[in-house]
């Protein structure tokens, strides 16, 4: 969607700046002047809608995942974009990123907050059915909160699922950072 911005001139990505700044900031466009803007650089209106949606889009995606400048430079330079858009839109990202992020806040649902973790590991050591065998039990309780709410959540799970959760958390958390991941995630958006 940003393919548009290859074909226009470095003052006309200023405007298209702008204009989704504002969108951010008030709402939606009026219709007119985006036709006017349109007809000026010569493009269609909903040729130029799409690209100032997707300006919008990585302006909120950047807050909301509070991308490093350096993965976001990565990511604009793959688009094949010039230098001076790719510090255009730099530049951009970081003024408005507060913005964004308050607006991300704003439309994000709300999610629990972490608040404590407490565990308790049980081992039965003997039973007239399991001589000679343990079985230990692995007791979680979660306090979380929700809308300054305290919540309450209870898990019990075998020592061997706990290490199995554990392993594969481990390998999300290591895949999530590596760099091929984030250009597919970036594609997808």
């Amino acid at each position: 969607d940003l393919a548009l911005l290859q074909q226009l001139p470095q003052s006309a990505l200023s405007g298209i700046i702008e204009i989704a700044a504002a969108q951010l900031r008030a709402g939606p466009a009026n219709k007119k002047a985006l036709v006017e803007t349109a007809e000026s650089l010569e493009v269609e209106p909903s040729d130029l809608n799409t690209t100032i949606e997707a300006v919008m889009h990585l302006l909120l995606d950047t807050a909301r995942l509070q991308m490093p400048e350096q993965d976001l430079r990565q990511s604009l330079e793959d688009l094949g974009l010039e230098e001076e858009k790719t510090a255009s839109l730099l530049q951009a990202c970081s003024e408005q990123a507060a913005h964004a992020r308050s607006v991300v806040q704003g439309i994000a649902p709300s999610l629990p907050v972490f608040k404590g973790l407490d565990w308790r590991l049980d081992v039965q050591v003997g039973s007239r059915c399991l001589r000679g065998q343990s079985s230990p039990q692995m007791t979680l309780q979660i306090q979380s909160e929700r809308h300054g709410q305290p919540q309450t959540q209870l898990c019990q799970a075998s020592l061997e699922d706990v290490e199995a959760m554990r392993v594969e958390i481990k390998a999300a958390l290591q895949q999530l950072s590596s760099n091929h991941t984030r250009r597919v995630a970036r594609l997808l958006r």
